[in-house]
C-alpha cells in the first residue's frame, strides 16, 4: 500500500483493508471459512488503529466488494446438512488496482455530493438575490409551478406533524387554514404543544393537590364529631337538659367543621374550654336524683313501713318481702307512703300470695 494514498473514509479505509486481507488469505490457505477471514480482518484493523469489526459487518463488505465495486469474485457452496458451507473470495484484479477501484468509487461520490450542496447553495441563493436567469429566477412561471406543486406537500407534512401532536382541542388544527410556511407552522405547533403539556400539568397537580386536602379534612372533621359527642356525653351526666344540647353541639359543629383543628388541638387553643362555658351557661340545668338521694329517700320509705307493718307481719319475714316488694317499684315517692298507698297495696299482696315475694337487689338502695 506504499503507493497508494491512505483514505481518510474509514468505511473506504475498511473496504482497502479487507482487500488486502483477502489476497493475503489466498496466497497462505487454499481453504478458509468466514470466521478465519474476520480474525485477520480485525488484527490488520487493529494495526491501523481502527476498531474490531463483527462477522455480520465482514459479510456486508464481501457483499459489496462484489456486487457494487465489482472487484471480487464470491464463491458460496452449501455442502448439506451439518457440512457447513464452502467459501472463496478472487480478486478480479491486482491488489492496487483493487485500491485504486475503490478510492475512485468514494472520490466520484463525494465530488458528486459537492456538486449537489453547490447547485442546491445556488438556487437558493439565486432566488434570494431575483437571479435573471429562467430556470432560477424568482418571478419564472416555471419556478412558480414548482411552489405550487411543493406547497401540497407542505400542507401534508404539515398535517401530519399536527396529528402527531395529538392535541386535545380540534381548535388547534385551524391553524392548517392559516397561510403559513411549513416550518413557521411547525414550531407555533410545538409551542402550543408544550403549552398544552404544562396546563395539563399544572392542572393534575392542582386536583391531587384538592383531594388530598378534602381527605385529611374529612379525617378531622371525623374527630370534630368525637370529641363533641364526648362533651354532650359528659354535659348530660352533669344534669344538662339533652335536647338543648343536641342543638347547641350541632351549632358548635356547623362553625368548626372547616377549621376543625382549632377544637381538635385543644391542648394548643382554648375554643373548646370557651365553648364548654358557653353551652353550661346557655343549656338549662335539670337538677336530677343523684344516687345518693334515691338511696335516702328508699331508706326512709323502708323505715317508715317496716314501723307502720312490723305489729302485723313478723319482722324476720317482713324485712325480706318488703325488701322484695319496694326492688319492684320503678320509682320510690314520699307522697305515696303519706297517702299509705305502699301500706294497703303491701297487705293486699301479702293476703292473696305469701310467696309472692321474693328478696331482690334493694339491699343497693338501702345500704
Amino acid at each position: 500500500m506504499k503507493g497508494t494514498k491512505k483514505p481518510t473514509n474509514k468505511h473506504q479505509h475498511k473496504l482497502i483493508v479487507l482487500i488486502s486481507t483477502l489476497n493475503y488469505m489466498n496466497l497462505k490457505f487454499k481453504k478458509y471459512t468466514q470466521s478465519n477471514i474476520l480474525y485477520y480482518f480485525n488484527g490488520n484493523l487493529r494495526r491501523n488503529g481502527h476498531k474490531e469489526t463483527t462477522l455480520k459487518t465482514l459479510q456486508s463488505y464481501l457483499y459489496k466488494l462484489d456486487k457494487e465495486l465489482k472487484v471480487t469474485i464470491n464463491y458460496h457452496r452449501h455442502l448439506g446438512v451439518n457440512m457447513g458451507t464452502e467459501i472463496h473470495y478472487k480478486l478480479k484484479y491486482s491488489k492496487k488496482e483493487c485500491y485504486s477501484i475503490i478510492n475512485k468509487l468514494f472520490r466520484e461520490k463525494k465530488e458528486e455530493r459537492h456538486k449537489k450542496r453547490f447547485n442546491a447553495y445556488l438556487e437558493k441563493t439565486c432566488i434570494k438575490n431575483r437571479n435573471v436567469e429562467k430556470w432560477e429566477c424568482y418571478n419564472n412561471k416555471y419556478n412558480k409551478k414548482e411552489d405550487r406543486n411543493e406547497k401540497p406537500i407542505e400542507r401534508l407534512q404539515a398535517k401530519k406533524y399536527a396529528k402527531k401532536c395529538n392535541f386535545k382541542s380540534n381548535t388547534f388544527y385551524s391553524i392548517l387554514d392559516l397561510q403559513i410556511e411549513k416550518d413557521t407552522m411547525i414550531e407555533v405547533f410545538k409551542v402550543l404543544k408544550r403549552t398544552e403539556n404544562f396546563l395539563e400539568k399544572s392542572i393534575y397537580k392542582k386536583l391531587n393537590g384538592i383531594k388530598s386536602r378534602r381527605s385529611k379534612l374529612r379525617s378531622k372533621q371525623q374527630k370534630l364529631s368525637k370529641i363533641l359527642d364526648k362533651t354532650k356525653i359528659s354535659l348530660e351526666n352533669e344534669g344538662y337538659n339533652s335536647k338543648q344540647l343536641e342543638v347547641q353541639i350541632q351549632k358548635v359543629y356547623e362553625l368548626y367543621k372547616d377549621k376543625p383543628h382549632f377544637i381538635i388541638e385543644n391542648n394548643k387553643y382554648n375554643d373548646l374550654k370557651k365553648i364548654i362555658g358557653k353551652l353550661k351557661k346557655s343549656v338549662e340545668h335539670i337538677k336530677a336524683t343523684t344516687k345518693e338521694d334515691e338511696k335516702e329517700i328508699g331508706s326512709n320509705v323502708f323505715s317508715i313501713l317496716l314501723d307502720q307493718l312490723s305489729h302485723k307481719v313478723d319482722t324476720s319475714v317482713l324485712v325480706p318481702m318488703l325488701k322484695g316488694y319496694l326492688g319492684r317499684q320503678d320509682k320510690l315517692e314520699y307522697n305515696k307512703v303519706f297517702d299509705n298507698y305502699y301500706y294497703y297495696e303491701f297487705l293486699e299482696l301479702v293476703k292473696d300470695n305469701k310467696d309472692h315475694f321474693k328478696p331482690r337487689e334493694f339491699e343497693k338502695i338501702v345500704n
